[in-house]
């Protein structure tokens, strides 16, 4: 009866382990290595394009600050058609005055010559709105890099679970093989088949979950990148990276991050442009000076088909015109605009200041955290070592009849245990190398792909 239920739980999870076959054998479509995953992100990434977006934007607030310094040149024209003259009676005749046709054709001119400081402050504005839009747009291509790494290191992460768990289920079942084998032969209990088919039965859902873990680690880089859903992709690359272009101490990583950050960029910007921002709202109180010139053509015809008109028939006129305009009392209006903008400046120094003490702590954070994942890598490579040399020991001692089979399955846990830290531990230190370079502000991005 015990051996009958044994091979009903046995065949149960061989079986379930073929219906779920491992996702290695499928025949993916896309191979992706690290560089070409970046390279679909920036391309595809809806969060980033549409962030783009913002710089076209401020291009054209660029332009329209631009029409405060070049002249304005409007033509008009019109066509009077006078279908009854006013007349007047003079000793005793009928006169009318004016023509049937009047016909205008105007050309005027404006150009600003002094605006109190105006036109330059916009026209520093927009430059400064544009060079935030900019860097604005380098700081979100630097998050979405960030997040493609992250998302390509968990579709590695994955694999690599997925073939412990496999492994450590392949053992199971070539334990159960072998205590079924010495069952056969008298030197083990139902008791010693029994607990290594139940070790096959709990090392299977594992598999099954790593498996689930995969699809759904590849899905999220699909997403990511701008992949269909339908696509299949296989990662080459390795959780193995080289770190050594990284800064180990604090301050060289500080210094190095003060100087690229793009976000600090922009806050520095921002302070700059809120500055320019009460310079405009100071000239407000200053002259207004600006020129305007006309020229005006007129022809008065009686002609009704305005058929006998010549360019001889037009009268000319033109003039200019200076225009000055001093704000004397505005209700303290302005006085309360400076004062907006000047806490709006200073405001902006304060984000400026604890952003940089933020990005202090920051970079330290993830130089810490990188050193610590070094650390445990080496660790976790000496422990599945260790690991792998106790399994050994333990089957040899099993199969010699000297320990029992809880001993090599406590082996056979430990080395488990130690393949899935180790790999955990190679997980973090990509993902705090990655972090690194992102807090430091050189994560290696295209710059040709605006």
């Amino acid at each position: 009866m015990i051996r009958a239920m044994i091979y009903v739980l046995v065949s149960f999870a061989c079986a379930a382990g073929v219906a779920f076959p491992s996702s290695a054998q499928q025949a993916d479509d896309v191979v992706l290595t690290l560089d070409r995953a970046v390279e679909l992100a920036l391309r595809n990434n809806e969060t980033l394009l549409s962030t783009r977006l913002d710089e076209d934007h401020a291009r054209a607030r660029v332009r329209e600050a631009y029409s405060e310094v070049l002249p304005k040149i409007d033509f008009s024209s019109s066509l009077t058609r006078n279908w009854a003259l006013p007349e007047f009676n003079f000793g005793g005749q009928t006169f009318k005055v004016g023509t049937d046709n009047v016909i205008n054709f105007g050309l005027d001119l404006s150009q600003t010559l002094y605006r109190g400081g105006q036109v330059g402050a916009g026209l520093k504005i927009a430059r400064y709105f544009q060079q935030i839009s900019e860097t604005n747009t380098d700081q979100m291509r630097e998050n979405v890099v960030l997040e493609v790494y992250n998302g390509y290191y968990n579709v590695l992460l994955a694999e690599a679970t997925l073939e412990v768990s496999t492994a450590a289920y392949d053992r199971a079942v070539a334990q159960y093989e072998g205590v079924q084998r010495f069952y056969e032969a008298g030197t083990v209990s139902d008791y010693d088949v029994l607990r290594a088919s139940v070790e096959v039965t709990n090392a299977q859902p594992l598999v099954t979950q790593a498996r689930n873990g995969l699809a759904i680690a590849k899905a999220d880089l699909k997403r990511l990148i701008g992949l269909p859903r339908q696509a299949r992709v296989r990662c080459t690359g390795s959780l193995d990276i080289d770190a050594s272009s990284l800064p180990g101490d604090i301050e060289t990583a500080v210094d190095q991050a003060l100087a690229h950050r793009s976000d600090l960029k922009a806050a520095e910007l921002q302070s700059a442009m809120n500055e320019a921002s009460v310079r405009l709202a100071r000239g407000e109180n200053r002259p207004d000076i600006s020129l305007s010139a006309g020229y005006l053509m007129q022809a008065q015809v009686n002609d009704p088909g305005v058929k006998s008109l010549a360019l001889d028939d037009f009268s000319r006129s033109w003039n200019t015109l200076i225009n000055v305009s001093f704000p004397v009392f505005d209700g303290r209006e302005n006085s309360g605009r400076i004062m907006q903008a000047q806490a709006d400046y200073e405001r902006s120094r304060y984000i400026e200041r604890q952003l940089r003490r933020q990005i202090e702590v920051d970079v330290t954070e993830a130089v810490l955290n990188l050193a610590e994942a070094s650390e445990r890598v080496k660790a976790g490579e000496e422990a599945v070592e260790l690991a792998s040399r106790g399994l050994s020991i333990a089957q040899v001692q099993y199969e010699g009849g000297v320990s029992t089979q809880l001993e090599l399955i406590d082996a056979q846990f430990v080395l488990k245990q130690a393949k899935t830290d180790r790999v955990t531990a190679m997980y973090d230190f990509a993902t705090a190398a990655a972090k690194l370079q992102n807090v430091l502000g050189v994560m290696d991005v295209r710059t040709d792909d605006r």
